[in-house]
C-alpha cells in the first residue's frame, strides 16, 4: 500500500507527536517493573512482581505509544503478561520496513522470553497468548505481519486503536478503498469473527486528506465479516463518547466521536479501557 502523505496529515501527525511527548512527560511516576532491550531497539517491560502461569507466558507486543501509556495499560486489572515495546519515530513505514522481514517477529518473542530466563523468572518459558496492539501509525508493522503466515497463526489477539488505514484505488473522490492493503486485516478479522482468534479495531472522527480514515477501514471490516453494528452511543468520560459498536464472535469494533488530534490520542491513552473490551481466549474445557 502506498500512502499518499499529504500537508494535512503532517499537521496531524505533528499534533499526534506532540501528545505523545505531553503523555511522556506528564506521567508522574513511571510504572514499577524491569526494562530490559532485547534487541532490534525494542523493550521487553517486567512488572514487579509478575511470575507467570507455570512456563505459559502471555505477552503483548505494542507498535506506536509512549510506555508512560501502554506500560499502566499492562498493569492495571493485573493482566499477569509482559510487554514487548516497539517504538519508532515517523509514518507507518518505519513500522513497514522492519516488520516486512518475516523474522522479526519471532525474533522478538525469542529474545523476550530468553530475557525472562536469564532473570530465573521462568524456566523455559514459552509464549500462551500472543497479543499484537498498535496506535497510529504501528499498523504499518502489524500489516506486514499478517502477510506472513507463521507470523498470523502464532498471533493470538490484534488491538488496533486508531490504528488502520489504508490508500485508495484509483480517483481518490471515489473512495474505494485498496483492498489488497486490508487483505491480511480481513483473513485476520474472519478468524475472530469464526471465535478462532480476536480482534479489536476502534477508530475516532479524524478524516485524513487523500486516503481512508480508520473509520472508513473499520466500516470496511465490518461489512467483510457481517457483524451486526449498532449506534448507541455510551459516554467513557472526559469528553470521549462511544458512538457505534459492532460486534461478530470475537471480533469487535468501537467508534468514538471526535475529530481532533487530541480524539486520537486519547485511544493511546486510554489504551488499558479498550484491552479490557477484547475478548477473552477461548478455553479449552
Amino acid at each position: 500500500m502506498k500512502i499518499l502523505i499529504k500537508y494535512h496529515y503532517l499537521i496531524f501527525l505533528i499534533l499526534a507527536c506532540v501528545g505523545l511527548i505531553v503523555a511522556a512527560v506528564s506521567a508522574a511516576e513511571p510504572v514499577a517493573g524491569d526494562r530490559t532491550a532485547i534487541g532490534d531497539d525494542a523493550t521487553l517491560f517486567t512488572p514487579r512482581g509478575y511470575t507467570p502461569e507455570g512456563d505459559s507466558v502471555r505477552v503483548f507486543l505494542h507498535l506506536h505509544g509512549a510506555a508512560s501509556a501502554v506500560e499502566p495499560a499492562l498493569v492495571s486489572k493485573d493482566r499477569r503478561a509482559v510487554l514487548i515495546e516497539f517504538n519508532r519515530k515517523g509514518l507507518s513505514s518505519v513500522y513497514t520496513k522492519p516488520f516486512s522481514d518475516p523474522a522479526l517477529f519471532p525474533r522478538l518473542l525469542d529474545s523476550a522470553m530468553r530475557a525472562l530466563r536469564e532473570k530465573r523468572i521462568s524456566k523455559e518459558p514459552k509464549p500462551s497468548e500472543v497479543i499484537v496492539c498498535s496506535f497510529s501509525a504501528g499498523f504499518g508493522g502489524v500489516r506486514e505481519m499478517l502477510k506472513d503466515p507463521g507470523a498470523f497463526e502464532r498471533i493470538d489477539a490484534i488491538v488496533l486503536a486508531d490504528s488502520l488505514y489504508a490508500g485508495y484505488l484509483g480517483d481518490i473522490k471515489k473512495r474505494v478503498i485498496d483492498p489488497e492493503a486490508m487483505d491480511g486485516f480481513v483473513r485476520f478479522a474472519r478468524e475472530a469473527a469464526a471465535g478462532r482468534k480476536a480482534m479489536l479495531i476502534t477508530h475516532s472522527e479524524v478524516v485524513p486528506e487523500g486516503y481512508a480514515s480508520t473509520a472508513e477501514t473499520a466500516s470496511y471490516l465490518i461489512k467483510a465479516v457481517g457483524a451486526v453494528e449498532t449506534s448507541s452511543e455510551e459516554d467513557w468520560g472526559d469528553g470521549w463518547r462511544r458512538t457505534r459498536t459492532a460486534v461478530k464472535g470475537r471480533f469487535v469494533v468501537l467508534g468514538f466521536s471526535g475529530s481532533e488530534g487530541i480524539d486520537h490520542l486519547r485511544h493511546l491513552r486510554r489504551e488499558g479501557e479498550l484491552w479490557d473490551r477484547l475478548p477473552p481466549k477461548k478455553r479449552n474445557n
